[in-house]
């Protein structure tokens, strides 16, 4: 596989003012939650990095379908796979939250599609198929490696891939790996133009984040997003945000081991996206 590594590690720290305010906001977001926070900022205006915990590994939960499908758009490019490919959709396959491909079971569908469903409803079944067309966990792995990202592991399909078990390595990453991973698919050189189009449209065009980063982004900025939640309390978002005056930002927010329900983890992102749109005067 020969992929043009995006320039990872290359991070300069945003000023002292924001990293020393905004930690301390951070640090009392995370105290609250009763688990641990890790977040990372990339503004790619002045190629500039802010971290909390940014090095640090939290399970990826479905944030990782998004790196299924810049996988499955590049292999399809080279020749690797026919995104065209048609998979029949059985009972079996049917895993929880399949809200587009249990409906069609005893039906097919092609892995364009699959990834269509993946990352605008995060349909777990459509994820497994994508997975099994790009060879796997550790071939999305490896795809990783090859950029560049060092960190970024899959180990796992879903569901078992949410367990989010503390201590545990397989699939996770961290927030300065992901944010960077992120910028090289979006608007780096690893996916020809189309196809950042085409993951890009999809990100935007996501029907499961509203309560997230969506529900405080203002009207003239525009978002690519994708969230994941898994076990023991873990919640977590990843997206690109931008607007005519200013070059994109990449937001990596991730959540884990701590007790709280749905709603009060989607609270906490929600939080912690206020400090970082105050901080960076996105308003």
């Amino acid at each position: 596989m020969k992929i043009k590594p995006f320039l990872f590690g290359l991070i300069v720290l945003a000023n002292n003012a924001i990293a020393g305010s905004l930690t301390q906001n951070i640090e009392a977001i995370e105290l609250s939650s009763g688990g641990y926070i890790g977040v990372s900022v990339l503004n790619t205006e002045t190629n500039k990095t802010w971290a909390y915990k940014g090095d640090q590994r939290f399970p990826m939960m479905s944030t990782f379908k998004t790196l299924a499908c810049a996988k499955m758009l590049y292999d399809s490019s080279v020749g690797g796979i026919d995104k065209y490919k048609t998979t029949s959709i059985t009972k079996e396959q049917i895993m929880p939250w399949s809200p587009v491909t249990e409906p069609l079971i005893g039906n097919m569908i092609t892995t364009q599609k699959a990834c269509e469903a993946t990352m605008l409803m995060s349909d777990n079944t459509a994820a497994n198929i994508v997975l099994n067309e790009i060879g796997g966990p550790s071939s999305l792995t490896q795809f990783l490696r090859a950029m560049g990202d060092t960190k970024t592991r899959l180990d796992r399909i879903e569901p078992e891939l949410n367990e989010s078990k503390n201590g545990d390595k397989r699939d996770t990453t961290t927030p300065v790996a992901m944010s960077q991973t992120l910028n090289a698919l979006l608007f780096g050189n690893t996916l020809n133009p189309q196809d950042e189009q085409t993951l890009k449209s999809w990100m935007m065009n996501n029907k499961v984040s509203d309560p997230l980063l969506r529900s405080i982004l203002p009207n003239d900025w525009s978002i690519a997003d994708r969230s994941g939640a898994g076990g023991f309390g873990s919640r977590g978002i990843t997206a690109a945000i931008w607007n005519d005056k200013h070059q994109p930002i990449i937001i990596s927010i991730y959540l884990t081991q701590t007790k709280l329900d749905m709603a009060e983890r989607n609270q906490v992102i929600v939080e912690v996206g206020n400090a970082i749109f105050k901080e960076f005067k996105i308003n």
